[in-house]
């Protein structure tokens, strides 16, 4: 197994680095240079997917730090900055919250990058110019919405950023400008992106996927349902087996629409930081009580008497000794792949749509799909109330998404962080780094930092 020794230095090392929005591309060839030729777009286009390989993005940070900021995960380790997620007391400086605002616009730049030179690209095929211009317009999208979900309105970068003088001026744009850019985004991808078959690369399927949940965000029940259709009308379908969607060696499902390659030379910190030590892990993010008993009722939280008979309960939670923790990234190596999303939550998505549009029977079919495979009775499609269905539906996503990196936005974008875990509303929103305000005055940052 490699040194984790790094694992102390990453995040620091990142969050001592002055503001991402200041420095050029971390690029070991000028962009200028490495995106003159359609040999040049490609390798640029590797890198713009292998910046969703940091550590403090789906590396590890995206992933567990934000459960740990839920209810689902609490901070069993040793790091000061997942201790201060569990106890709701982020500050500016975190070093972990600083470095996945860092590692979302070091992967914007990249996009951008690629957004400004491939136009001018003239002895590659149009096609195949407008196929890596839609990818990097996913990406994009897909950055900002993950930038939305926890800070609300952020700055809106849209050209490379290639001189430390271009930051000093940046102010942060709205939520909603942020949301017009990513659907603008989105819409360029729908129409530039032809492949429908790749998982590891954005595909047709994975822009339309990431509309519904972008729309679902925005509270637009009748755009998520629809776009949420089409990916169904696409032929995804569900993973026969759970555990299927997790494998140590990233096996393809009908389920995957997009996942992050990982290798054991090009790792993630995932499963490292849920496993506990004597599995080889570190240990710095356990389930909580909450989710013990969110998958078998009848524990009362407690471990020693859980016995889930939801297949979702037994792959999410389990006992090492005396110690509780997720086996769900069951390798400490990091070599598994990450979904970023997937067929299940295009469901879940499609389910909440039609619940708030009062479709309640088609709501209650659609998330059944998922606790039929999960081993569990369908539930009754008759008699429901909505309020009833939602409650189901927001059941199913915690259940069949834990530990994915969708809890707290979840509890956010539904209030539940407040009426739920208690928090007030505006400490909801993560605290813009400082850096960023010392480097761009001009950057408000969120009310009660």
């Amino acid at each position: 197994m490699r040194n984790r020794s790094l694992l102390f230095i990453l995040p620091f090392s990142l969050a001592a680095c002055s503001s991402v929005l200041d420095v050029a591309p971390t690029n070991s060839i000028p962009a200028e240079t490495a995106i003159s030729d359609i040999f040049g777009a490609r390798s640029a286009l590797t890198g713009a997917y292998n910046a969703l390989q940091s550590t403090s993005y789906y590396g590890q940070s995206y992933l567990n730090f934000t459960e740990v900021v839920s209810d689902n995960a609490a901070k069993s380790g040793t790091l000061t900055t997942f201790a201060d997620a569990d106890a709701d007391n982020l500050r500016a400086d975190n070093a972990e919250v600083t470095g996945m605002w860092n590692a979302a616009y070091d992967a914007i730049n990249r996009a951008n990058q690629l957004i400004q030179k491939v136009p001018g690209i003239t002895q590659a095929s149009a096609t195949e110019r407008d196929e890596i211009l839609g990818e990097a317009h996913f990406l994009r999208a897909l950055h900002y919405h993950n930038l939305v979900r926890l800070w609300g309105g952020v700055p809106l970068r849209l050209e490379p950023s290639d001189a430390p003088a271009d930051a000093a001026s940046i102010t942060r744009s709205t939520s909603a400008e942020v949301y017009t850019q990513i659907r603008a985004d989105l819409d360029q991808a729908e129409q530039m992106i032809t492949n429908t078959d790749q998982t590891r690369q954005a595909s047709l399927g994975a822009a339309y996927s990431l509309d519904a949940r972008v729309r679902l965000y925005q509270r637009d029940w009748a755009g998520a349902e629809a776009a949420a259709a089409t990916v169904e009308s696409m032929g995804y379908d569900l993973a026969e087996d759970f555990d299927d969607l997790f494998t140590a060696s990233g096996d393809d499902t009908d389920e995957d629409i997009f996942r992050v390659t990982f290798t054991p030379a090009q790792d993630n910190f995932v499963g490292y930081y849920y496993l506990t030590r004597s599995l080889g892990g570190r240990y710095e993010a356990a389930p909580t009580t909450s989710i013990i008993a969110a998958f078998d009722p009848a524990s009362g939280g407690v471990i020693t008497n859980y016995h889930p008979t939801d297949v979702r309960g037994i792959k999410s939670v389990a006992r090492d000794g005396s110690r509780t923790y997720s086996p769900k990234f069951n390798t400490a190596v990091g070599d598994e792949d990450i979904h970023v999303i997937r067929f299940a939550e295009v469901i879940l998505i499609r389910a909440e749509a039609l619940a708030q549009l009062n479709r309640l029977t088609e709501a209650v079919d659609e998330y059944n799909r998922l606790r039929v495979r999960a081993g569990l009775a369908a539930d009754p499609n008759t008699g429901r109330t909505q309020a009833d269905v939602l409650a189901a539906v927001a059941r199913e996503r915690r259940l069949e998404l834990a530990f994915e990196g969708d809890r707290w936005a979840d509890l956010v974008r539904t209030g539940a962080a407040t009426t739920l875990m208690g928090i007030p509303a505006e400490k909801t929103l993560f605290p813009i780094p400082q850096r960023e305000i010392d480097t761009a005055p001009g950057i408000t940052q969120n009310p009660s930092y």
